[in-house]
């Protein structure tokens, strides 16, 4: 039993040139990819400017922070909605396994940026080793940071 022509197939049966040429342009999943990106990316930075320190405590996320929570809940499903849509499709399990790491390294990134933040609204100074920075030798308290190297046998 050969499939249809006119209708693509779900598994990539057919040939790759006959998909390409009649799949269309997904003219809603590309809006909602450029406006998700100039909000929550290009957004974040002017949030941040714009609302006061006050409002977001440094035992609280921040603006920043809660733009990053919202673009790693959104992409997501943005992505598996445009792998819905493909003409060839990959096993489910590779589907779900690419996800999952797109949000762990979004994740990794969100935790990185918003410690780099903080880091920096508590007074770090990057162009500082850590040895060197006044608010590692202020610490409190001392054994919080051992500024020597210690030799473990």
């Amino acid at each position: 039993m050969t499939p249809c022509p006119s209708v693509p197939s779900r598994h990539g049966v057919g040939k790759a040139e006959d998909t390409s040429r009649t799949s269309p342009f997904h003219l809603d999943l590309w809006f909602y990819f450029t406006l998700q990106n100039w909000v929550l990316d290009f957004g974040r930075p002017i949030a941040m400017i714009i609302l006061p320190l006050e409002w977001f405590p440094l035992n609280k996320p921040s603006a920043g922070d809660y733009f990053h929570m919202a673009y790693n809940v959104i992409t997501p499903f943005l992505l598996l909605k445009l792998m819905e849509r493909s003409p060839r499709t990959l096993p489910r399990s590779m589907v779900h396994v690419s996800i999952i790491t797109f949000v762990m390294g979004a994740s990794i990134h969100l935790v990185g940026d918003s410690v780099n933040h903080r880091l920096i609204f508590s007074g770090y100074q990057h162009h500082l080793s850590v040895r060197d920075n006044p608010i590692i030798r202020n610490l409190k308290p001392e054994t919080l940071v051992r500024l020597r190297w210690v030799k473990v046998l």
